[in-house]
């Protein structure tokens, strides 16, 4: 039953990360081609000074799609198992490359927001890179791929959509407030992205909560010690740690 477990385990791993990069090479695709007609659309024809410098950006970050949605899901399988060590490690070396690349690509050789976005870029690569190689040390065959099948995809569908939609209304509501500052200006935007990024930094206390959830939830609602009462007690005191925090 062990070999069966692990086997299946690896299976939906290989399958997800298949997904992920699909989806990922697909994003890829997306932002080269129809880049600009979206930038356009988004901040209007009359910002033209926006939609350039925020295009090299966007065609610059597109390079790490389908490396930025394969790590996640590794991510995600590590923290499934009660491994945090990994990812962790892998976030903080993205950080440094991050931070250390602005500071050279930027203020050093002066390549502006082209110097920002290879800093994220291959920051993101390295960090999918790690996850991976964290899923090996683990016993997982990371660079497996696996084409799923139609009843895998319905299945992973039922799971993925509640989540898809909360997570597609909170970027749908940032959107629109995006959109209604570029409306008045690149000042304007400017200042409003400076709020964002305080607001990220005031509720980033509930991400290590979500995280936590993440690991612990589907165990107790679809594992083979399946606990419903843990499941809602874990979820109380998640609630109320968050309410506390926020």
């Amino acid at each position: 039953y062990y070999m069966q477990d692990e086997e299946l385990a690896q299976h939906q791993v290989s399958t997800l990360l298949f997904i992920a990069l699909t989806f990922g090479i697909g994003m890829f695709l997306f932002t080269k081609i129809f880049g600009v007609q979206v930038l356009t659309a988004f901040t209007g024809s009359k910002n033209h000074e926006i939609i350039s410098a925020a295009n090299t950006y966007a065609q610059i970050r597109g390079f790490a799609w389908p490396a930025v949605l394969v790590g996640l899901v590794a991510q995600s399988a590590s923290l499934g198992m009660k491994d945090a060590w990994g990812p962790l490690k892998a976030l903080a070396a993205a950080s440094v490359i991050n931070g250390v690349g602005d500071i050279f690509l930027c203020s050093v050789c002066g390549y502006g927001i082209a110097g920002a976005a290879w800093a994220t870029m291959v920051s993101q690569i390295v960090a999918a890179f790690m996850m991976m190689q964290n899923l090996n040390s683990r016993g997982f065959r990371a660079f497996s791929f696996t084409i799923p099948s139609t009843r895998e995809l319905l299945q992973i569908f039922e799971i993925a959509a509640p989540v898809f939609v909360t997570m597609t209304s909170k970027v749908a509501f940032y959107a629109l407030l995006t959109y209604s500052a570029t409306s008045m200006g690149a000042i304007t935007l400017a200042g409003h992205q400076v709020m964002v990024n305080i607001l990220c930094m005031c509720t980033v206390w509930g991400e290590p909560l979500s995280q936590t959830a993440q690991s612990f939830m589907p165990e107790m609602i679809y594992g083979a010690n399946r606990n419903l009462m843990k499941a809602r007690m874990l979820l109380k005191s998640l609630v109320m740690i968050g309410a506390i925090a926020g």
